[in-house]
Order: structure tokens, then C-alpha cells, then sequence
């Protein structure tokens, strides 16, 4: 992680960017760029940032086409902070771009340590995924370098985040693992009680690698004890919760 964390923080509540300004900058070494609106985001687009903190309700347009559009210049984490709390918003937010989805108010201390939590996993040089170059289950194979999974000769791109739970599901293959505890060992910090994150991505990587994603046979939900992966594809448990 470099020495100063640049962060471009998106909010058009006054007080609220203050608050997180003067929390952010005391507690760690921030340097905070701010914009009100999405025209204001796009205008500072070209600055290098290492995190992104994006409101989904913005004065002149829409949060979530604002983390579309500055993915073509960013591969850093984007973080939504939103009063809206529905599943619908959120599954919205993390299917365009989001890595992460903070529900308004929120403790300065929980935004900190989805910051760092978040950093560390974009920024600690891939970990255990780039020691090995990828990783092959069945006839499952992940390429650590470009994020595709190759699965019975067909390539599919993955996110970040995707090809991270992926992998991680794949390294413990057969082992359940309850969407808290995803969430810890994936993005890297204690989960405050909202798995919803963790269940979006699951949705959205099920919809890539299943055949038949809402009766999945290898991304599985065990009841009472969590999802796991089994490159066999064993037919007879799991199915879509609606995340």
C-alpha cells in the first residue's frame, strides 16, 4: 500500500463529506479529493486514486452509471455509501462496478476498515493467486493474471472480487463457509452484519458459471452450514436464495 492513500470521495452531503474528510485524514495518511456531483467525479476521472467512495443518489445523475464510466479509468475499489438499504440498489450497485456497499449512517470506524480491508486486497500483490498463477479444480482452471476462468473450454472474465471468492472457494474445496465468513477471508475485514455484498457476488458469479444458475451444481448452498465449491457439479443440493 502506498504511503498516502488517495481517495475520491463522491457526496453531495456537505456535512457528511466533512465528517468523513476530518475523520479519514486524522486517522490514517488520506489525501481526499471531493466531488459534489457526477460531472465533478468525471471532471477529476484522469487523477490516480486508490479508492473510490461513491454515493448512488447524486444531484445530476445516477451513482451507479458514474462507477461505469470511471472503470474505464480506475481498477482501484469502489465503495457505494448510500442511505438506501434495499436489496434492489444494492445488487444494482455491485453488478455495476461496486466492490462494496456501506448502508447510511454508518460508524467512521466501519468506513475505515472497509477502506484498508479493501486496499489490502487490491493492492497485496495478489497474495496467494499470484504465487501460483491460477488454479485448476476439475475442469475448472483460474488465470491469476488476466482474472478468466476457463471451465470445459469456455473462457469467462471474471471482476476482482469474483475471481478472489472463486479462487478462495476453490483452494478449499468441499469446505462450507457461512456468507460472514466469506466475507472476512475474501474482502479482509469483520463483517458488521449485512452479507448482502457477499451474496450479490455470489449471484453474479453463479450467473457466469452455472449452466443453470438459479439449480447450481457447483457453487452450492449447503443449508445450515454455507457455500461451498465441488468441481464435480454433484447434482442435489443448493439452489438460488435471491440474494
Amino acid at each position: 500500500m502506498s504511503e498516502t492513500t488517495r481517495v475520491l470521495l463522491v457526496e453531495d452531503d456537505a456535512m457528511l463529506t466533512r465528517i468523513i474528510r476530518y475523520y479519514l485524514e486524522n486517522e490514517e495518511a488520506y489525501d481526499i479529493s471531493c466531488a459534489k456531483t457526477a460531472g465533478e467525479a468525471l471532471g477529476l476521472a484522469r487523477k490516480r486514486f486508490d479508492v473510490i467512495l461513491m454515493d448512488v443518489l447524486l444531484p445530476d445523475g445516477d451513482g451507479v452509471e458514474l462507477c461505469q464510466r470511471l472503470r474505464q479509468w480506475h481498477d482501484c475499489p469502489v465503495i457505494f455509501i448510500s442511505c438506501l438499504d434495499d436489496s434492489d440498489t444494492i445488487v444494482r450497485a455491485l453488478a455495476g462496478g461496486g466492490d462494496d456497499y456501506i448502508p447510511k449512517p454508518f460508524d467512521n470506524k466501519v468506513l475505515a476498515a472497509h477502506i484498508q480491508a479493501n486496499l489490502r486486497r487490491y493492492q497485496a500483490p495478489q497474495a496467494a493467486p499470484s504465487r501460483q498463477k491460477g488454479l485448476s479444480r476439475g475442469d475448472f482452471s483460474l488465470n491469476a493474471d488476466k482474472h478468466i476462468v476457463t471451465h470445459a473450454g469456455r473462457r469467462i472474465q471474471l471482476s476482482n472480487i469474483e475471481y478472489r471468492l472463486l479462487f478462495f472457494l476453490m483452494t478449499n474445496e468441499g469446505q462450507c463457509y457461512l456468507p460472514s465468513e466469506l466475507y472476512e477471508n475474501v474482502w479482509g475485514c469483520p463483517c458488521v452484519g449485512d452479507t448482502r455484498t457477499v451474496l450479490v457476488h455470489i449471484h453474479n458469479l453463479r450467473q457466469k458459471i452455472e449452466e443453470e444458475p438459479a439449480h447450481p451444481r457447483y457453487l452450492k448452498l449447503v443449508w445450515g452450514e454455507g457455500y461451498c465449491f465441488d468441481s464435480a457439479g454433484k447434482e442435489g443440493t443448493g439452489k438460488e436464495e435471491g440474494a
